[in-house]
């Protein structure tokens, strides 16, 4: 299944602003737009528009359960705390280029302003 098509199917069927939405999940409205294009949707993705909406992914999609450790599940073994540190650990490395990114287009922004 399309993960990008089935969390608009979701946002859509919820009556869900997707601004609000796209801002309260961390993003920008571009940023959902880039989201819902994409086939294999990172999980991590669909569960910050998850909590948000509210609705469940794992319900469609439980091998986020499996593939992360998503909320407050606890982690049992060696394995699901590497799995656990390298998904933060990505999702650190994604945030910062966002930064900064941000931050280039910024400086470029001040500079056409002058």
């Amino acid at each position: 299944m399309h993960r990008g098509e089935f969390l608009d199917i979701i946002v859509r069927r919820n009556n869900v602003n997707k601004t609000k939405l796209a801002e309260k999940a961390g993003y920008d409205r571009t940023t959902y737009y880039y989201h819902i294009k994409q086939h294999d949707l990172d999980y991590a993705i669909l569960n910050a528009y998850g909590k948000h909406i509210p609705y469940d992914f794992t319900l469609d999609f439980p091998e986020m359960l499996k593939e992360y450790s998503i909320g407050n599940q606890p982690i049992h073994t060696l394995e699901g705390m590497k799995k656990d540190r390298d998904f933060w650990k990505e999702e650190y490395t994604k945030q910062y280029q966002e930064n900064q990114r941000l931050k280039e287009e910024i400086e470029s922004l001040k500079k056409q302003k002058k």
